[in-house]
């Protein structure tokens, strides 16, 4: 494979936090006096890949915007207690990154979780990135092509498409990939639905995170840098 640049999802595809995800969802509308969402329901919306507020609007459709908003401030402010305690992440993570790094290949989180959740996470397993695209007040999301646009390629210049990479556990990452006109690998382990993310038709399947590895590296370690 000739990628340079790998986009990796976080949710479900870099970190395990479906755990943290539920109790922080179910304990935050808990203390507003929401009827707590079933099971089902929360993992239908993990699986589609939705922003916080999006989730939000999803399992309680009834509420105002300003509503949502105050859900979402509440929700990030009892999350790190709860992702210090659930969160880990997902199997071949380190050795996967490792040797995305020795091959001299930027390695980008493009999620559509907070910045400061992700940051939190990264830090606590000592994880080292090329750069962070998270959720930001105004700015676009997945799988909304903009976001390649406006927040990924200025990163890194003037580059072909096939430099990159998006790896990703759900139809917001690949629907994504597929906008962008980018190569896309469904990271069939995670939360999204197998049978409609493979209707994206990706260009690569993977079992397990430590499948990257081979994909993107394969048997050679290349040291040119981005």
């Amino acid at each position: 494979m000739s990628y340079r640049i790998v986009l990796i999802d976080f949710d479900g595809t870099l970190a395990d936090t479906r755990q943290s995800v539920v109790i922080g969802l179910r304990q935050t509308l808990s203390e507003r006096g929401f009827d707590m969402p079933d099971g089902q329901k929360i993992k239908e919306v993990i699986a589609a890949g939705l922003s916080l507020d999006q989730a939000v609007a999803v399992l309680v459709p009834q509420l105002a915007p300003d509503e949502i908003s105050q859900c979402v401030v509440a929700y990030r402010d009892k999350y790190p207690a709860i992702d210090a305690e659930h969160t880990q992440l997902f199997e071949g993570a380190h050795e996967t990154l490792a040797a995305l790094n020795a091959a001299g290949m930027a390695v980008v989180v493009l999620s559509n979780k907070g910045v400061r959740a992700i940051e939190a996470t990264l830090d606590r397993f000592e994880i080292e990135v090329s750069a962070i695209i998270a959720a930001e007040p105004g700015a676009p999301m997945k799988p909304d092509p903009a976001v390649f646009h406006e927040r990924v390629a200025p990163l890194f210049g003037a580059r072909p498409l096939g430099d990159y990479l998006m790896v990703g556990d759900t139809r917001a990452d690949l629907a994504f990939a597929k906008a962008a006109g980018i190569a896309a690998c469904f990271a069939r382990y995670g939360y999204g639905d197998v049978s409609d993310c493979l209707t994206l038709a990706p260009e690569h399947v993977i079992a397990t995170l430590g499948e990257l590895k081979t994909l993107v590296c394969g048997p050679t370690v290349v040291t040119e840098k981005v």
